[in-house]
């Protein structure tokens, strides 16, 4: 899981520098004592200029308490050591997001709602006592403009230090390939996975971002079964999410070669997860580029097929 700031919820609203020092103590310590949260918990680069009371940003609020060590822990989190979302933003083709009549394309909600398209779990941390009212959840973004909506994307939110820590400590913290099978297979459940999917993963070092990058790739395929009819046709935004991720030199998803098609045929055949005594020839992958390792899935679907098989999870096939 991910977590972000929500800069919307700073507006200056509070009454002085030490009240937003009350505020914000809480958070660093919890930050401090959850190592993950030093990885998970994202800003934005310019949260440090948001408002924080009538006349001062973050950065003024917190120089104005002249308390060093304070000074220091803020500024090196907010201005030097983040995480930033920026330096990892998803990309997203309809890249508009609101929430209410707010544009919060560049700001974490934002973020937080192209994650969850990618299919990554994230939720937002927003501060209390802002004009907007955030002491509520889910928060609903949408995306698109106001005329022209495409979706509206939940996102969990936390106003308190009590319910963020409640949170992660029921989060779902992946330490093994065991625990991302699991996950798969409740996560999305228009796939179909071949029982021993991930076997090739099993002797691999566990990885963190290969994780990440699995769950964005089959939540592209899962996408695609929910975007087709019963005969699996696709419908409009099916065939947006396969001009966008099929097509072209960056493609998500691919075909093997011809030359690799003859070399590894054997390889790239597969029990059929339906019916095991049936195989099947998946050359279609979607590519993580470090380490080399690739989902092989059957495609294009047989005839009235919707699901999609996906056969194999592990290190690149055809690697030489």
């Amino acid at each position: 899981m991910d977590w972000y700031i929500n800069d919307l919820s700073l507006n200056g609203q509070f009454a002085d520098s030490l009240s937003f020092r009350a505020e914000l103590e809480p958070l660093l310590r919890l930050r401090h004592r959850e190592p993950i949260l030093r990885d998970r918990l994202y800003c934005s680069r310019t949260l440090y200029t948001c408002k924080v009371t009538k006349n001062n940003d973050i950065q003024q609020a917190v120089l104005k308490t002249k308390d060093k060590l304070f000074i220091k822990q803020v500024l090196n989190w907010l201005a030097n050591s983040g995480p930033f979302w920026e330096d990892q933003r998803k990309s997203n083709k309809d890249d508009y997001f609101e929430y209410l009549t707010h544009d919060v394309t560049d700001q974490g909600l934002g973020e937080a709602a192209r994650s969850i398209l990618a299919g990554i779990i994230a939720s937002v941390f927003s501060f209390r006592g802002s004009s907007i009212n955030f002491e509520q959840t889910p928060l609903s973004v949408r995306q698109g403009l106001p005329e022209a909506p495409i979706a509206n994307i939940n996102i969990r939110n936390c106003w308190t230090i009590d319910q963020f820590a409640r949170v992660l400590r029921a989060a779902k913290i992946y330490n093994s390939w065991q625990d991302v099978h699991k996950e798969i297979k409740l996560r999305y459940p228009d796939l179909i996975f071949s029982n021993d999917v991930i076997d090739h993963l099993l002797p691999t070092p566990f990885s963190k971002q290969v994780t990440k990058r699995i769950f964005e790739l089959l939540n592209i395929l899962n996408c695609l079964v929910v975007e087709s009819n019963a005969n699996a046709e696709l419908s409009v935004s099916g065939k947006e999410l396969l001009k966008n991720h099929f097509v072209g030199k960056k493609a998500w998803f691919t075909d093997e070669s011809t030359r690799n098609k003859a070399k590894f045929e054997k390889e790239m055949t597969f029990s059929d997860p339906e019916k095991t005594n049936k195989a099947i020839f998946c050359t279609w992958h979607g590519k993580i580029k470090t380490p080399q390792t690739r989902i092989h899935f059957e495609w294009p679907r047989p005839k009235g097929q919707k699901k999609i098989k996906v056969v194999y999870i592990g290190p690149k096939i055809t690697k030489n």
